[in-house]
């Protein structure tokens, strides 16, 4: 039915009389919304226990909560606390006031919020919010929230509101939306429910003409009545009330007239599809001939929820658009906006040129796809979240759609789609895409039809990864060892762990640096022995951290190590040595305090010179270095070596001279004298001279010719006319020998 005709109708049925009472109004209470998940079905339950409490005052005139959804059903309108939303239903219904609210959980504390819109004001006049503790508590906050907007409601109401009337009489004003379809030899008339009437039953009478007299021609309990008792060419006049058990009756509806006519013959329903959100009628025209000779106008289709009815129209096809859509005679309409998996009958009916319409056809149901009735989701996987569901039953289902959020009821995004082929009635999806480590995840599903059309969310299912792997213990590094550290720790017993990222850092409070990757939850140790081609230095401490990892390189806190290198020796202290040795310097030191020191190398240079070469390795403090040069000076250095290698830094070097020899004899002078050559010298100044060497000079050598103690020589064998050629050397007491003085040549005439 046309959405104009309804509410044109609707409206004056809602104007109710009571008797000699203040009114404090006429109200509906809409669906009470749900806030969280945690307050599911709570919203039904506030809307019931206040509709009841309200119920109670006598004051208040509710409507029938039927009443109230079979008007938005046919308008296509929706219960909620939009302000604009509220009034307009409001207006069309004709009311004073309308209740909204939401009802959220916390635990165990339920909060109702209600609010009371005043329609003629377009505002909110009343507002309150209530809180119980679990729901045994909550039924006694409603009975107070009634109390509270039952005296909200007194309080705005118009100072001048009454109602009148006589008797206990308290009717609505007629059946809405009273109407006839003439036909060949019947006129159907038919009505929509009168608010105030549930259950009602319906008295149909007939005239001759519109002043009456009217006599019942029948009742019906149905929202439709054939009088097939009627002659062609015969005008009849109509009107109908309705009534209830408890003898109440309506007004009588406006007086229709009506006669027969022929009309077309009724089309027949193929079939229906059930689609998302909407469903599929196909029919073909009745191929039986009819008398009715005007051409064909279109088709009207009507629904009802129940196959006995009541059916309203909802739409009006031209015979024009179909035969532009239709070329094997069969046609076709998509019922859109349906709810999910809802089920309705459908009956078509054929009108001519004049608007004579047929009789309905036989009825038909038809069932729109439901949506996902449940999701289930399973949580603790690693960055993975499987999610299954019950899959639509339908051969029209082409796809399933994934959507995942953060919150629950908000936010969500479309992750995958899946094509219902390649499921083969396996409803599940793993998501793995993007997730983090213990994070909450909400998921819905939609079923997607050929048409690309998806159903409504199904309900929201929750799932939380999980965490990154647990912290490692009893993680420790051993130290003294030669240029490395041992790293051990106890293996992971969760079969989850793939490995163990090992990082280090010069200091402790630097920047850590991945220096192995260990795959293998069973090891439990590692040798840190070099850093690139280069050894771990010596007495240095390094510092590590130790995390596991599993198969998506997801890693645990880390666990904290350092450990310190084995130390080379103490460069050897108190080195010393003996000087103005013969030939030799004796060497001694302090021994190392190490107690695996094994040896000590000595180096050696000569003079003021650098270049230090190894000259011995012993394994006490002293050393004797000898076969030297007499008066030279010597430097010394050593180093400690211990039983793993490692050498100390070298010592303090010291400079040792060996003893020189004498100076070389001064002052020679000669003489020859009666046969003989007499030689003198002067005394060396060196305290420890012990003798004199005289030597003769030949060719290419000189020849001892005596030791002496004096500082004189006599030299008998002298051949006269010939000469000498004389040197003297000085010797000490270690027998150190000088070189030859200054020769004296001395000739024997």
């Amino acid at each position: 039915m046309p959405k104009k005709i309804f509410i044109a109708l609707v409206l004056p049925l809602i104007i109710f009389i009571s008797v000699g009472k203040a009114n404090a109004g006429k109200i509906s209470i809409f669906n009470f919304a749900t806030a969280n998940l945690e307050a599911s079905g709570l919203g039904t339950t506030v809307t019931n226990s206040l509709t009841n409490v309200l119920k109670n005052d006598s004051s208040v005139f509710l409507l029938d909560r039927k009443d109230l959804e079979a008007f938005l059903n046919f308008n296509d309108l929706q219960q909620n606390d939009q302000l604009d939303n509220v009034v307009n239903i409001g207006t069309q219904l004709g009311l004073d006031f309308i209740i909204v609210g939401s009802v959220d959980k916390r635990g165990s504390a339920i909060y109702v919020q209600c609010s009371l819109i005043q329609i003629d004001k377009k505002k909110e006049v009343y507002s309150e919010r209530v809180r119980a503790f679990g729901e045994a508590a909550l039924s006694a906050e409603i009975v107070r929230l009634g109390s509270l907007i039952s005296a909200a409601l007194k309080k705005n109401s118009p100072a001048d509101f009454r109602t009148s009337g006589s008797g206990d009489k308290a009717a609505a004003v007629y059946p809405a939306n009273f109407q006839k379809i003439p036909g060949n030899k019947k006129i159907i008339l038919r009505w929509q429910e009168t608010p105030g009437f549930a259950g009602a039953g319906y008295e149909v009478y007939r005239a001759l003409n519109s002043a009456g007299p009217f006599a019942m021609i029948g009742q019906t309990d149905k929202l439709e009545y054939g009088d097939s008792n009627v002659e062609n060419g015969s005008t009849y006049f109509y009107k109908a009330r309705a009534y209830d058990k408890a003898g109440r009756v309506s007004d009588f509806t406006p007086v229709l007239s009506g006669s027969t006519d022929f009309a077309p013959n009724p089309p027949i329903i193929l079939k229906t599809e059930g689609r998302a959100k909407s469903i599929l009628i196909v029919w073909v025209a009745n191929p039986l001939k009819s008398e009715d000779t005007a051409k064909l106008s279109g088709y009207k289709i009507y629904r009802a929820k129940s196959e006995d009815g009541p059916y309203q129209e909802i739409t009006k096809i031209s015979a024009d658009n179909i035969a532009a859509d239709s070329s094997d005679g069969k046609i076709f309409y998509r019922d859109k906006a349906l709810p999910d998996g809802s089920i309705y009958f459908y009956r078509l009916a054929a009108f001519n040129e004049k608007d004579i319409e047929s009789e309905l056809s036989h009825p038909l149901k038809g069932t729109a796809l439901a949506k996902v009735v449940s999701v289930n989701t399973q949580s603790n996987l690693i960055r993975e979240v499987k999610v299954t569901w019950a899959g639509v039953q339908s051969p029209f289902i082409a796809a399933y759609n994934i959507y995942r959020g953060l919150k629950a009821d908000d936010n969500f995004a479309k992750i995958k789609k899946i094509s219902a082929a390649e499921l083969k009635d396996n409803f599940q999806y793993s998501d793995m895409e993007g997730l983090g480590d213990k994070t909450n995840y909400f998921y819905y599903v939609t079923a997607e039809d050929d048409l690309g059309i998806e159903t409504s969310p199904s309900p929201v299912a929750q799932a939380t990864t999980r965490d990154v792997p647990p912290k490692m213990g009893n993680f420790t590094a051993r130290s003294g060892l030669v240029k490395k550290v041992e790293l051990t720790w106890t293996a992971a017993k969760l079969e989850e762990i793939e490995g163990y990222n090992i990082y280090w850092a010069p200091e402790k409070d630097a920047h850590y640096n991945l220096l192995k990757k260990i795959s293998g939850r069973e090891n439990n140790n590692y040798l840190d022995d070099a850093r690139g081609f280069d050894s771990l230095a010596d007495n240095k401490a390094y510092y590590y951290k130790l995390t596991a990892y599993n198969k998506v390189a997801a890693e645990s806190l880390p666990t904290l190590a350092s450990g310190t290198t084995k130390p080379r020796p103490q460069k050897p202290s108190g080195m010393r040595g003996a000087a103005l040795k013969v030939k030799e310097v004796p060497l001694e030191w302090q021994v190392n305090p190490e107690k695996d020191i094994t040896g000590y190398y000595i180096y050696r240079s000569v003079g003021e010179k650098d270049d230090f070469s190894k000259i011995a390795k012993v394994d006490k403090a002293s050393y004797i270095d000898k076969s030297l040069k007499d008066g030279v000076v010597y430097r010394y250095k050593i180093q400690a070596e211990d039983k793993d290698g490692l050498v100390s830094d070298n010592s303090e070097i010291i400079a040792v001279s060996t003893k020189p020899r004498p100076k070389s004899p001064e002052g020679l002078n000669g003489r020859y004298e009666a046969g003989k050559v007499e030689i003198t010298w002067n005394a060396n100044k060196e305290a420890d001279i012990a003798q004199y060497v005289v030597y003769e000079k030949r060719f290419f050598s000189l020849e001892k010719l005596a030791e002496v103690k004096s500082t004189s020589y006599t030299d008998s064998a002298v051949v006269k006319g010939k000469s000498k050629v004389y040197a003297v050397t000085a010797v000490d007491r270690d027998g150190l020998e000088s070189e030859p003085g200054t020769e004296v040549n001395i000739s024997a005439k």
